[in-house]
């Protein structure tokens, strides 16, 4: 963002555009005064046309800026303006693609005043925009400033709906274990074996709510790109720590835990997060295969790529499902997930670390037969200077 970019940002970048449009209109129409112009009205629409060092500036920035005539013909427009309203390629229509943004201009005219309103285009492509349009003088003519807010109000649904769900994922363990309080108050004189179960249950949601917090606080992390550390990790070291840790939970499922990692397998990113990625792997795989199943985990690298692949043959994932798998808080069968102790934030938490480290996710699965989970990451040479292991 150049120093004009952030001047006008930080003053309220509508306004200043508004105000910078108006003065270089404002100077073209004072020379189109002189003698030697016509007064006749095909020269008006000209007279509107800016032009100059500043009119140069307005042609850089991102937002876009469009000049109409008192009749709402496009007189000019900068670079970011004939890109957002679809402009043919070297000259201006005769009137504006988007009637929502005419009907902003036309407001303004009529209310001789500034209008600001957000609409919704489907041409060139489906946009939301947030338009202020602003008359120029007594004589007609408007000027429109237009900003691509898509991505800036689809991040706000996002967080909303993202908020929603983690309040009500955290209200859900702590609702239980008030209630499981209650009842073990009074089943702990006369019935201790009740007592017991309500304890262990109250163990159990007090683990489920500490793994949420958990997950939470690593996404949060994950949320600033800004934070991964670029340095060598020792992915095959790290995912031998990460088994030794899964190994327990296998055991006690009697799930046979078959491990194939390959020495030397080296990425670039951060140690702890690629720990976080091959243990959420695991876990997923570990919750969701059967007692008596089988779980492979294999790390190697694989051309240019660090790999790791984790297989089972557990309850897989119907076709439907596996789209959606990796979305935060998605579930398969909500039940049963917050009956094994999951979250709905693993696979998300995967995902994000891999596409940080340049990574991808993929996943193969058929319901009743198993699921395999493959990320793969650019893999990178080892630095014998300081080499740093996941886990």
């Amino acid at each position: 963002m150049n120093d004009f970019t952030w001047l006008l940002t930080g003053a309220g970048l509508a306004g200043g555009l508004v105000v910078l449009a108006l003065g270089v209109v404002s100077a073209r129409r004072r020379r189109s005064t002189s003698p030697r112009r016509s007064s006749r009205a095909a020269n008006r629409d000209d007279a509107l046309a800016p032009s100059g060092r500043e009119w140069a500036i307005i042609e850089r920035m991102a937002e876009g800026l469009v000049v109409l005539s008192n009749l709402l013909r496009p007189v000019a427009a900068n670079r970011a303006g004939r890109e957002l309203l679809g402009f043919p390629e070297g000259s201006l229509p005769p009137r504006l693609p988007s009637d929502e943004v005419r009907t902003v201009a036309r407001r303004a005219l009529d209310r001789s005043g500034a209008v600001e309103e957000v609409v919704s285009i489907w041409f060139p492509a489906r946009k939301t925009l947030r338009v202020r349009a602003e008359p120029l003088d007594s004589r007609g003519g408007v000027v429109v400033v237009i900003e691509d807010v898509t991505e800036e109000l689809e991040t706000q649904r996002i967080r909303r709906e993202f908020v929603a769900h983690a309040s009500h994922e955290l209200k859900s363990p702590v609702a239980s274990m008030q209630t499981l309080a209650e009842a073990l108050r009074h089943a702990v004189r006369e019935d201790p074996s009740a007592a017991q179960r309500f304890a262990d249950r109250i163990e159990f949601e007090s683990a489920r709510l500490g793994r949420l917090i958990g997950d939470l606080l690593d996404l949060s992390r994950l949320e600033d790109p800004e934070a991964v550390p670029q340095e060598v990790v020792d992915l095959s070291a790290g995912a031998k720590r990460v088994l030794e840790d899964a190994e327990h939970e296998a055991v006690s499922k009697e799930i046979t835990l078959d491990v194939e990692i390959s020495d030397g397998v080296f990425v670039k990113g951060d140690e702890a997060q690629m720990a976080v990625l091959v243990r959420n792997l695991v876990e997923n795989a570990v919750r969701y295969t059967p007692e008596g199943g089988r779980v492979s985990v294999d790390v190697y690298q694989e051309d240019e790529s660090a790999v790791v692949r984790v297989s089972d043959n557990g309850i897989g994932i119907p076709m439907e499902a596996q789209g959606r798998v990796f979305e935060r808080f998605y579930r398969v069968d909500r039940a049963r997930s917050r009956d094994r102790g999951g979250t709905g934030l693993g696979l998300a938490i995967v995902k994000h670390v891999a596409e940080l480290h340049g990574g991808i996710v993929e996943l193969e699965s058929e319901l009743g037969r198993g699921s395999i989970f493959t990320a793969r990451v650019p893999a990178v040479p080892p630095r014998p200077q300081r080499i740093a292991s996941a886990g």
